[in-house]
C-alpha cells in the first residue's frame, strides 16, 4: 500500500486529497515515500508523528483559504502541525503577536493563547512549507523544506485545480511563501504581504506591502462575499 493510501486509511489525510495530489503530480507517491524515508532517517524530528499531517485533516473540498507558514515551532509542545498555531494553552510567539494585532485591527477578536484550530474549522488550511523540523542540536531546517517541497507544490496545484469550480483564496506572507503563487494562479485569489515576524512586519517584501496594515482577514472576506461565498469567521475569542 502506498504511503498516501495508508495515511488516508489511518485518518491522517482526508480522502479527497489522494486523487487530487496524484492528479497534480503523477509521481507524488514516490516523492512522498522518499521524503518520509529521509524524515525517518533524520530522527529525532518535530512535531510528533500523529501531528505531522494535521494540515491535511481538512478535506480539500472544505478548504476556503490557504494560509502558508514555514515550518513547525522548535518545541515539542508547540509544534502542533498547523502553521503559526501553538495549540490550546500554547504561548503567543512574536509572529503570532503581530498576527493577533492585525486581526484585532481588522475587526476580529483574538484568543488568549496560540490556538488557531477555530480557523481550520472555518475552512482555513494552515499549511507549513515543511511538515517536519529537526529536533536535534545540529538542526538544519532547510533540508526539511527541500524534502517536503514536492508535496507542498502538489498541494498548491491541487487547490488551484479545485478553485477552477469554486472560490478559494490564499494568504502568502513573506517571499518564500509568495513563490507558491505561481502554482496557485490564476484560479486562486492571492493576497500577499511581508511576513508577520518582528523583523519583517513593517517592511515591504517581494514587491508587496508590509504585513502591518495589510488587513488580510477582512480583504479575504470581502472577496469571498463578492463571489457569493460566506465570509470566514476569523474570531478566536467567544
Amino acid at each position: 500500500m502506498k504511503q498516501l493510501d495508508q495515511l488516508a486509511q489511518d485518518y491522517r489525510i482526508a480522502d479527497d486529497w489522494i486523487d487530487a495530489l496524484r492528479a497534480a503530480d503523477s509521481k507524488i507517491d514516490d516523492k512522498v515515500d522518499a521524503c518520509l524515508t529521509k524524515v525517518a532517517n533524520a530522527s529525532p524530528t518535530l512535531p510528533a508523528p500523529d501531528r505531522i499531517w494535521r494540515a491535511f485533516e481538512i478535506p480539500l473540498a472544505d478548504v476556503r483559504v490557504l494560509l502558508v507558514g514555514k515550518d513547525p515551532y522548535p518545541n515539542t509542545q508547540h509544534a502542533v502541525g498547523l502553521s503559526f498555531s501553538t495549540g490550546p494553552g500554547g504561548p503567543i510567539p512574536g509572529s503570532l503577536i503581530n498576527i493577533y494585532a492585525e486581526l484585532a485591527a481588522d475587526g476580529f477578536t483574538v484568543g488568549d493563547d496560540g490556538d488557531l484550530t477555530p480557523w481550520t474549522d472555518a475552512g482555513v488550511m494552515l499549511l507549513n512549507r515543511a511538515l517536519t523540523l529537526p529536533g536535534g542540536t545540529e538542526a538544519r531546517p532547510r533540508t526539511h523544506l527541500g524534502w517536503w517541497r514536492p508535496l507542498i507544490v502538489a498541494t498548491a496545484r491541487a487547490i488551484a485545480a479545485d478553485a477552477a469550480s469554486r472560490p478559494i483564496a490564499s494568504i502568502l506572507w513573506g517571499v518564500p511563501a509568495q513563490r507558491l503563487g505561481k502554482h496557485l494562479g490564476p484560479n486562486v485569489k492571492i493576497l500577499s504581504s511581508s511576513h508577520p515576524s518582528m523583523q519583517s512586519v513593517s517592511r515591504p517584501a517581494g514587491g508587496y506591502p508590509p504585513f502591518e496594515g495589510s488587513r488580510p482577514f477582512s480583504r479575504v472576506n470581502a472577496w469571498l462575499s463578492a463571489n457569493g461565498e460566506q465570509p470566514v469567521d476569523w474570531n478566536l475569542a467567544t
